[in-house]
């Protein structure tokens, strides 16, 4: 899932040591670097109210070093440590970093370490928006956005360009709506454990497996029989397997 541009923040108790790395930075038209912050309890706050993607994180700092300010933060950025210091190891490990950098890092390794904070930002990005319960689709009928509980999908159907959408309400009715997303856009935001994408075509939920074949699965209260190829026949054992 990515964005426009990714937010990163520089911290560090002596910032005329990391000025040089932050005007490297500003040179990836990708990212948009933040004001280096020098002190870890500002920086802190800061981080709690605004987004920061990547944070570029000193480890000896007074007061608070950079290991506790991580432990501090409900919900830490993507933390690269950079640091002249080579004895972060065990920090390092338990804070995730993803990567380990001196100030005067050489442009390779740093654009390798953008490459693998950048893949984990997308991640976790993809990862909240897969957790959320609901999704808005917007009905090709109405012209609206609408809000849908991700539960209720059903199955869900390309063709062409036209994705249709099975809905079963708590009332077990099922209802169709016609939307102008793909059916990967679709796919990418729901949660895996309760959604399998049958070839090109499909997407369902477990819940509307009334059985399957080597060859079709067949939707319960639908007259629809889904064909199987032989990659998705072993991925639905795999699936089916899951929630047993």
């Amino acid at each position: 899932m990515k964005q426009d541009l990714y937010q990163v923040l520089l911290v560090d108790d002596l910032p005329d040591a990391v000025k040089l790395l932050r005007d490297r930075l500003k040179t990836f038209d990708f990212l948009n670097v933040l004001p280096i912050q020098s002190d870890p309890f500002e920086a802190r706050s800061f981080i709690t109210q605004n987004l920061v993607d990547i944070l570029f994180l000193d480890m000896d700092m007074p007061g608070m070093d950079g290991y506790t300010l991580i432990q501090s933060l409900p919900d830490p950025p993507v933390v690269v440590i950079c640091s002249g210091h080579n004895s972060y190891a065990y920090e390092s490990y338990d804070m995730q970093a993803v990567g380990y950098v001196d100030k005067m890092v050489g442009h390779e390794k740093l654009v390798r370490t953008l490459n693998r904070a950048i893949a984990e930002v997308d991640n976790r990005a993809a990862l909240r928006v897969r957790k959320s319960t609901t999704i808005f689709l917007r009905c090709m009928e109405t012209k609206m956005m609408k809000i849908i509980d991700k539960a209720h999908i059903y199955v869900a159907e390309i063709n062409g360009k036209e994705l249709t959408v099975y809905l079963r309400g708590e009332d077990n009715q099922i209802e169709k709506l016609q939307s102008n997303i793909t059916l990967k856009e679709l796919y990418n935001q729901l949660p895996l454990k309760d959604f399998m994408r049958i070839g090109r075509s499909y997407v369902i939920h477990r819940k509307a497996i009334e059985g399957y074949t080597h060859s079709k699965i067949i939707i319960k209260d639908l007259k629809m029989k889904i064909p199987v190829s032989a990659l998705d026949y072993q991925e639905l054992l795999s699936f089916i397997n899951q929630a047993e």
